[in-house]
Protein backbone atom coordinates (compact mmCIF):
# COMPACT_ATOMS: atom_id res chain seq x y z
CA UNK A 1 0.00 0.00 0.00
CA UNK A 2 1.31 3.51 -0.50
CA UNK A 3 1.91 5.80 2.09
CA UNK A 4 1.33 9.29 2.74
CA UNK A 5 2.97 12.20 5.40
CA UNK A 6 -0.11 14.72 5.56
CA UNK A 7 -0.39 17.89 7.45
CA UNK A 8 -3.05 19.70 8.35
CA UNK A 9 -5.28 16.50 9.00
CA UNK A 10 -7.79 17.64 12.19
CA UNK A 11 -8.93 20.75 9.64
CA UNK A 12 -12.02 21.04 7.61
CA UNK A 13 -9.89 20.36 4.12
CA UNK A 14 -7.98 17.50 6.07
CA UNK A 15 -10.68 15.63 6.93
CA UNK A 16 -11.67 15.00 3.59
CA UNK A 17 -8.23 14.13 2.36
CA UNK A 18 -7.92 11.37 5.12
CA UNK A 19 -11.21 9.98 4.45
CA UNK A 20 -10.53 10.33 0.39
CA UNK A 21 -6.76 8.43 1.15
CA UNK A 22 -8.12 5.85 3.33
CA UNK A 23 -10.87 4.76 0.74
CA UNK A 24 -8.17 4.63 -1.92
CA UNK A 25 -5.97 2.24 -0.02
CA UNK A 26 -2.87 4.66 1.78
CA UNK A 27 -1.35 4.24 4.77
CA UNK A 28 -1.52 7.34 6.41
CA UNK A 29 1.31 9.04 8.88
CA UNK A 30 -0.17 12.67 10.33
CA UNK A 31 1.26 15.36 11.42
CA UNK A 32 -1.05 16.63 14.34
CA UNK A 33 -0.26 19.19 17.57
CA UNK A 34 -2.19 17.10 19.97
CA UNK A 35 -2.43 13.35 19.08
CA UNK A 36 -4.95 13.01 21.91
CA UNK A 37 -7.56 15.58 20.37
CA UNK A 38 -6.75 13.99 17.03
CA UNK A 39 -7.63 10.85 18.23
CA UNK A 40 -10.89 11.40 19.21
CA UNK A 41 -11.56 13.35 15.12
CA UNK A 42 -9.37 10.88 12.90
CA UNK A 43 -9.94 7.54 11.51
CA UNK A 44 -8.22 4.97 14.13
CA UNK A 45 -6.00 3.49 11.11
CA UNK A 46 -4.14 7.19 10.63
CA UNK A 47 -1.11 6.89 12.50
CA UNK A 48 -0.53 10.06 15.09
CA UNK A 49 2.57 11.88 15.00
CA UNK A 50 3.28 15.06 16.97
CA UNK A 51 4.69 17.92 15.09
CA UNK A 52 3.92 21.79 14.77
CA UNK A 53 5.03 23.65 11.10
CA UNK A 54 6.65 26.66 13.54
CA UNK A 55 9.28 23.82 15.11
CA UNK A 56 11.17 23.19 12.25
CA UNK A 57 12.85 20.14 14.71
CA UNK A 58 9.36 18.37 15.10
CA UNK A 59 8.99 17.99 11.32
CA UNK A 60 12.25 16.42 10.77
CA UNK A 61 11.28 14.15 13.57
CA UNK A 62 7.75 13.39 12.30
CA UNK A 63 8.54 12.88 8.88
CA UNK A 64 8.42 8.81 8.17
CA UNK A 65 11.77 7.14 7.17
CA UNK A 66 10.11 5.79 3.88
CA UNK A 67 6.80 7.83 2.28
CA UNK A 68 5.31 8.02 -1.11
CA UNK A 69 3.29 11.01 -1.12
CA UNK A 70 3.46 14.05 1.27
CA UNK A 71 0.39 16.05 1.57
CA UNK A 72 0.81 19.64 2.57
CA UNK A 73 -2.68 20.74 3.82
CA UNK A 74 -1.65 22.23 6.82
CA UNK A 75 -1.99 26.68 7.32
CA UNK A 76 -2.78 29.57 9.71
CA UNK A 77 -6.26 30.44 7.98
CA UNK A 78 -6.37 33.89 10.28
CA UNK A 79 -7.93 36.66 9.14
CA UNK A 80 -7.04 39.13 11.68
CA UNK A 81 -3.76 40.74 11.37
CA UNK A 82 -2.78 40.46 15.13
CA UNK A 83 -2.02 36.87 13.72
CA UNK A 84 0.07 37.85 10.95
CA UNK A 85 3.23 37.21 12.94
CA UNK A 86 2.74 33.77 14.04
CA UNK A 87 0.53 33.36 10.53
CA UNK A 88 4.09 34.22 8.49
CA UNK A 89 5.71 31.66 10.79
CA UNK A 90 3.79 28.80 10.43
CA UNK A 91 2.60 29.14 6.35
CA UNK A 92 6.15 30.66 5.48
CA UNK A 93 8.84 29.17 7.51
CA UNK A 94 6.80 26.25 8.40
CA UNK A 95 6.48 25.18 4.50
CA UNK A 96 10.44 25.94 4.21
CA UNK A 97 11.18 23.64 6.76
CA UNK A 98 8.58 20.74 5.29
CA UNK A 99 10.50 21.00 2.39
CA UNK A 100 13.60 20.50 3.25
CA UNK A 101 12.46 17.60 5.44
CA UNK A 102 10.97 16.29 2.42
CA UNK A 103 13.95 16.97 0.20
CA UNK A 104 16.38 14.84 2.94
CA UNK A 105 13.74 11.90 3.03
CA UNK A 106 13.75 11.75 -0.77
CA UNK A 107 10.19 11.41 -1.11
CA UNK A 108 8.57 10.47 -3.99
CA UNK A 109 5.82 12.97 -4.58
CA UNK A 110 4.82 16.10 -2.76
CA UNK A 111 1.55 18.17 -3.14
CA UNK A 112 1.36 21.51 -1.91
CA UNK A 113 -2.45 22.91 -1.22
CA UNK A 114 -1.98 26.89 -1.70
CA UNK A 115 -5.27 28.80 -2.33
CA UNK A 116 -7.07 31.08 -4.98
CA UNK A 117 -6.18 33.93 -2.83
CA UNK A 118 -2.38 33.64 -4.25
CA UNK A 119 -3.72 35.68 -7.10
CA UNK A 120 -5.25 38.26 -5.53
CA UNK A 121 -7.49 41.12 -6.77
CA UNK A 122 -8.48 40.82 -11.07
CA UNK A 123 -11.58 41.81 -12.24
CA UNK A 124 -11.77 38.89 -14.84
CA UNK A 125 -11.56 35.24 -14.71
CA UNK A 126 -8.63 33.77 -12.64
CA UNK A 127 -6.74 30.84 -14.62
CA UNK A 128 -3.09 29.64 -13.65
CA UNK A 129 -2.09 31.71 -16.48
CA UNK A 130 -3.10 34.48 -14.19
CA UNK A 131 -0.35 37.05 -13.01
CA UNK A 132 -0.20 36.24 -9.50
CA UNK A 133 -0.57 39.53 -6.88
CA UNK A 134 -0.90 38.04 -3.71
CA UNK A 135 2.15 38.77 -2.83
CA UNK A 136 2.13 42.21 -2.89
CA UNK A 137 -1.51 42.18 -0.92
CA UNK A 138 -1.97 43.86 2.50
CA UNK A 139 -4.25 40.79 3.64
CA UNK A 140 -1.63 38.84 5.88
CA UNK A 141 -3.15 35.54 4.85
CA UNK A 142 -2.87 35.92 0.69
CA UNK A 143 0.92 37.31 1.15
CA UNK A 144 2.12 34.47 3.25
CA UNK A 145 0.14 31.91 1.29
CA UNK A 146 2.18 33.15 -1.92
CA UNK A 147 5.36 33.21 -0.31
CA UNK A 148 4.94 29.47 0.62
CA UNK A 149 4.17 28.79 -2.87
CA UNK A 150 7.30 30.72 -4.21
CA UNK A 151 9.09 28.60 -1.93
CA UNK A 152 7.56 25.69 -3.27
CA UNK A 153 8.65 26.33 -6.99
CA UNK A 154 12.07 27.46 -5.66
CA UNK A 155 12.12 23.69 -4.32
CA UNK A 156 10.89 21.99 -7.23
CA UNK A 157 13.73 23.97 -9.31
CA UNK A 158 16.12 22.05 -7.04
CA UNK A 159 14.83 19.14 -7.63
CA UNK A 160 11.84 18.45 -5.79
CA UNK A 161 8.84 16.65 -7.51
CA UNK A 162 5.75 18.68 -6.41
CA UNK A 163 2.27 20.12 -7.78
CA UNK A 164 0.23 22.69 -6.10
CA UNK A 165 -3.34 23.07 -5.70
CA UNK A 166 -5.55 26.64 -5.34
CA UNK A 167 -8.75 25.65 -4.06
CA UNK A 168 -11.22 28.89 -4.01
CA UNK A 169 -13.84 28.81 -1.43
CA UNK A 170 -14.37 25.18 0.56
CA UNK A 171 -17.66 24.12 1.51
CA UNK A 172 -19.38 21.34 2.35
CA UNK A 173 -18.99 18.51 5.52
CA UNK A 174 -17.03 18.96 8.18
CA UNK A 175 -17.21 22.45 7.97
CA UNK A 176 -18.47 24.33 11.02
CA UNK A 177 -16.46 27.37 11.17
CA UNK A 178 -15.81 29.03 7.39
CA UNK A 179 -18.30 29.92 5.32
CA UNK A 180 -20.87 27.44 6.99
CA UNK A 181 -20.41 29.88 10.21
CA UNK A 182 -23.11 32.36 7.42
CA UNK A 183 -26.00 29.29 7.67
CA UNK A 184 -25.41 29.18 11.09
CA UNK A 185 -25.77 33.01 11.83
CA UNK A 186 -28.62 32.88 9.50
CA UNK A 187 -30.08 30.02 11.09
CA UNK A 188 -29.89 31.96 14.39
CA UNK A 189 -31.42 34.97 13.35
CA UNK A 190 -28.43 36.58 14.00
CA UNK A 191 -27.05 38.08 10.07
CA UNK A 192 -26.76 41.48 10.43
CA UNK A 193 -26.81 41.77 6.92
CA UNK A 194 -25.90 40.07 3.55
CA UNK A 195 -22.37 40.75 2.23
CA UNK A 196 -22.27 41.63 -1.31
CA UNK A 197 -19.33 40.06 -2.85
CA UNK A 198 -19.42 37.31 -5.24
CA UNK A 199 -17.65 33.67 -4.58
CA UNK A 200 -16.79 30.32 -6.43
CA UNK A 201 -17.71 27.86 -4.19
CA UNK A 202 -16.09 24.30 -4.54
CA UNK A 203 -16.93 20.88 -2.62
CA UNK A 204 -14.62 19.94 0.52
CA UNK A 205 -14.74 16.09 -0.46
CA UNK A 206 -14.29 16.88 -4.61
CA UNK A 207 -11.21 19.64 -3.68
CA UNK A 208 -9.72 16.12 -1.77
CA UNK A 209 -10.17 14.05 -4.53
CA UNK A 210 -8.19 16.76 -6.73
CA UNK A 211 -5.48 16.72 -4.67
CA UNK A 212 -5.52 12.95 -4.52
CA UNK A 213 -5.55 13.30 -8.77
CA UNK A 214 -3.18 16.08 -8.72
CA UNK A 215 -1.00 13.45 -7.19
CA UNK A 216 -1.40 10.59 -9.61
CA UNK A 217 -1.74 13.04 -12.59
CA UNK A 218 -0.42 16.28 -11.73
CA UNK A 219 3.05 18.02 -13.57
CA UNK A 220 5.58 18.87 -11.31
CA UNK A 221 5.91 21.98 -10.72
CA UNK A 222 2.52 23.52 -12.17
CA UNK A 223 -0.72 24.80 -10.80
CA UNK A 224 -4.49 23.32 -10.88
CA UNK A 225 -7.14 25.44 -9.55
CA UNK A 226 -9.68 23.13 -8.04
CA UNK A 227 -13.24 25.49 -7.82
CA UNK A 228 -16.77 25.41 -8.44
CA UNK A 229 -19.74 27.44 -9.56
CA UNK A 230 -19.82 31.03 -9.18
CA UNK A 231 -22.49 32.37 -7.48
CA UNK A 232 -23.13 35.47 -5.00
CA UNK A 233 -23.09 35.20 -1.50
CA UNK A 234 -26.28 36.46 -1.57
CA UNK A 235 -27.56 33.58 -3.77
CA UNK A 236 -25.52 30.97 -1.50
CA UNK A 237 -27.80 32.56 0.90
CA UNK A 238 -30.99 31.98 -0.45
CA UNK A 239 -30.36 28.37 -1.18
CA UNK A 240 -29.35 27.46 2.00
CA UNK A 241 -32.35 29.52 3.51
CA UNK A 242 -34.74 27.69 1.70
CA UNK A 243 -33.13 24.54 2.72
CA UNK A 244 -33.42 25.09 6.12
CA UNK A 245 -36.98 26.80 6.52
CA UNK A 246 -35.97 30.08 6.76
CA UNK A 247 -36.98 33.63 5.11
CA UNK A 248 -35.00 34.72 2.82
CA UNK A 249 -31.82 37.28 3.78
CA UNK A 250 -31.85 40.61 3.47
CA UNK A 251 -30.36 42.22 0.34
CA UNK A 252 -26.60 43.01 -0.17
CA UNK A 253 -25.57 45.67 1.44
CA UNK A 254 -22.98 48.54 0.30
CA UNK A 255 -19.59 47.19 -0.05
CA UNK A 256 -18.15 50.85 1.73
CA UNK A 257 -20.71 50.33 4.40
CA UNK A 258 -19.99 46.68 5.00
CA UNK A 259 -16.00 47.40 5.25
CA UNK A 260 -16.27 50.74 7.21
CA UNK A 261 -18.48 48.79 9.69
CA UNK A 262 -15.10 46.16 10.16
CA UNK A 263 -12.89 49.28 10.47
CA UNK A 264 -14.70 50.90 12.84
CA UNK A 265 -14.80 46.89 14.89
CA UNK A 266 -11.28 47.32 14.76
CA UNK A 267 -10.67 50.70 16.52
CA UNK A 268 -13.00 49.08 18.95
CA UNK A 269 -11.25 45.82 19.16
CA UNK A 270 -7.22 47.80 19.35
CA UNK A 271 -9.03 48.92 22.87
CA UNK A 272 -10.00 45.62 23.95
CA UNK A 273 -7.27 43.46 22.88
CA UNK A 274 -10.45 41.37 21.48
CA UNK A 275 -10.74 39.61 18.31
CA UNK A 276 -13.76 41.93 16.62
CA UNK A 277 -16.78 40.00 15.46
CA UNK A 278 -15.78 40.74 11.52
CA UNK A 279 -12.20 41.73 10.58
CA UNK A 280 -11.38 44.06 7.91
CA UNK A 281 -9.46 41.13 6.09
CA UNK A 282 -12.91 39.30 6.36
CA UNK A 283 -15.01 42.57 5.18
CA UNK A 284 -12.69 42.72 1.86
CA UNK A 285 -13.22 39.04 1.25
CA UNK A 286 -16.77 39.34 1.82
CA UNK A 287 -16.89 41.98 -0.79
CA UNK A 288 -14.53 40.36 -3.71
CA UNK A 289 -15.89 39.19 -6.87
CA UNK A 290 -14.08 36.07 -7.54
CA UNK A 291 -14.02 34.27 -10.86
CA UNK A 292 -11.72 31.32 -11.59
CA UNK A 293 -11.56 28.64 -13.85
CA UNK A 294 -10.87 24.87 -13.11
CA UNK A 295 -10.97 23.26 -16.96
CA UNK A 296 -7.09 22.69 -16.43
CA UNK A 297 -7.95 20.55 -13.36
CA UNK A 298 -11.03 19.31 -14.61
CA UNK A 299 -9.26 18.26 -18.49
CA UNK A 300 -5.89 16.58 -16.54
CA UNK A 301 -6.88 15.37 -13.13
CA UNK A 302 -10.76 14.62 -13.94
CA UNK A 303 -11.46 16.72 -11.07
CA UNK A 304 -15.63 17.64 -10.98
CA UNK A 305 -17.41 20.44 -10.21
CA UNK A 306 -20.23 19.95 -7.77
CA UNK A 307 -23.21 21.80 -8.02
CA UNK A 308 -23.34 24.28 -5.50
CA UNK A 309 -26.91 23.03 -3.92
CA UNK A 310 -25.33 19.81 -3.36
CA UNK A 311 -22.35 21.04 -1.58
CA UNK A 312 -24.95 23.16 0.55
CA UNK A 313 -26.61 19.72 1.50
CA UNK A 314 -23.54 18.49 2.63
CA UNK A 315 -22.84 21.35 5.23
CA UNK A 316 -26.14 21.71 6.40
CA UNK A 317 -26.47 18.05 6.89
CA UNK A 318 -23.00 18.69 8.61
CA UNK A 319 -24.34 21.19 10.81
CA UNK A 320 -27.64 19.59 11.52
CA UNK A 321 -25.10 16.29 12.66
CA UNK A 322 -22.95 18.07 14.95
CA UNK A 323 -25.56 20.20 16.27
CA UNK A 324 -25.00 23.28 15.65
CA UNK A 325 -27.50 23.50 13.48
CA UNK A 326 -31.20 22.92 14.63
CA UNK A 327 -33.37 24.04 12.41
Amino acid sequence: MPTAFVTGATGFLGRHLIDVLLEAGWTITAMVRNPEAAAKTLDPKVMLVKGDLSQPNSIRKAMPAKVDGVFHAAADTSTWDKEAARQAKTNIDGTAALLQAVLNAQVKRMVHVSTIAVFGDHHGAVTEKTPRKGAESWVSYARTKSYAERKVKEAVERGLDAVIVNPTHIVGRYDAHNWARLIQMMADDQLPGTPPGVGNFANGRAVAEGILAAYHSGKAGENYILGGPQVSIYEFLCIAAKKIGKPSPKKPMPAFFLKFFAKVLGVVSAFTGKRPMMTVEEAHFSCEKLDARSDKAVKELGYRIVPIEETIDESIAYLREVGVLKA
